[in-house]
């Protein structure tokens, strides 16, 4: 990563002149800044830096993207490449409502993505609805990636208990990388068919019980030893069992199971607000406002194709329509009451 050297009446007095809460909610503004000029807070800190150089965070949001979080109680984030020239990285945060859009809350542009930084921008989320007058958020799931420094940055400032939702997408994609080195395609097909199954598990006890009978079922199976079904068998027991089990369906209501609502607003910032083109830093920072206060105007109820926050799920004409003629079926229904309280229903074939 580059070096950036700057002096304070040029990246500080940018966010001095910008921290301000402006009257129009849709306006952008600096929530909160801090710039390093020194390495002090990096000593005896597991984010140690070779690179040297200044150190920066700075969050931008509007007032009326901050009003968002007060309706939300989980959490999504991530850090996107390819903005700035000088090679920074920018963090994204935000909630998805009921049908599952994405509403950003608004980024962050740092120096770098380790757990600092993250840290930084959920205690913005803090400061901003201090600053708006709002209650303190208290966010039920993190929905990320495996990265330690996006979950611990989240520790750090949320002590309240939480769930952390492994991305599915993400986790799918590591495991595919992966069992391609089974040499025998058809069982690996097989395997992977199960874990789409496993991650279908709507509790914790069936996820389980479930999980351990694929281990079983596979080590079974396996007598012949093929040895590389075995190391697929260990490397998939300890990163996505034991590690980072928290990728299957059941394990918090109203919750995405990915993080691909986030990945296609990164595309979009790409896309349509810097036209795919690394930007110096100084001219990203004035295209990030725009973008914030884009997304604002966005939902705001006065423009033509608002984008509010969901509530409650639209139920489609189709799906009425489908669930109608299901209930139409002439089946008997059968309730079976689990270890967890919950019916299951069944259809009788």
């Amino acid at each position: 990563m580059l070096q950036i050297q700057f002096h304070k009446s040029e990246l500080e007095q940018w966010c001095e002149n910008n921290q301000n809460i402006p009257t129009d909610e849709n306006e952008s503004f600096v929530v909160s800044y801090k710039i390093l000029y020194n390495d002090e807070e990096y000593e005896d800190d597991e984010d140690v830096e070779d690179d040297g150089g200044n150190k920066f965070r700075i969050f931008i949001s509007s007032v009326r993207l901050l009003g968002i979080i007060s309706m939300s109680s989980h959490l999504c984030s991530d850090a996107t490449y390819k903005l700035v020239w000088q090679g920074f990285p920018v963090l994204i945060i935000g909630t998805t409502d009921l049908n599952k859009a994405f509403h950003p809350f608004g980024l962050a542009i740092c120096s770098n993505e380790k757990t600092k930084d993250f840290e930084f921008i959920f205690n913005c989320i803090q400061i901003g609805l201090q600053r708006i007058n709002k209650d303190l958020l208290k966010p039920i799931a993190l929905i990320c990636d495996a990265a330690d420094s996006i979950k611990n940055g989240f520790k750090n400032v949320f002590s309240n208990s939480y769930y952390h939702i492994m991305c599915w997408a993400h986790m799918k994609r590591n495991v595919e990388n992966r069992i391609c080195h089974i040499n025998d395609k058809d069982i690996a097909k097989e395997i992977m068919e199960d874990i789409e199954m496993l991650q279908l598990c709507d509790s914790t006890v069936i996820f389980k019980l479930a999980s351990a009978l694929f281990i079983k079922k596979w080590k079974m199976s396996n007598k012949q030893t093929n040895q590389s079904i075995l190391e697929f068998l260990n490397y998939f027991d300890n990163e996505w069992l034991r590690s980072n089990d928290t990728w299957y369906e059941g394990l918090q209501l109203y919750t995405p199971s990915t993080n691909d609502a986030l990945e296609a607003i990164n595309k979009t910032i790409k896309d349509d607000g810097t036209f795919r083109e690394r930007l110096v830093l100084s001219r990203f920072l004035t295209i990030a406002s725009n973008i914030v206060n884009n997304w604002s105007i966005e939902r705001d109820t006065s423009s033509i194709n608002v984008k509010l926050f969901a509530t409650e799920p639209t139920i489609s004409l189709q799906l009425w329509t489908s669930s109608y003629q299901w209930a139409k079926l002439i089946k008997d229904i059968v309730c079976i009451p689990n270890v967890s309280s919950k019916k299951i229903l069944y259809t009788s074939s």
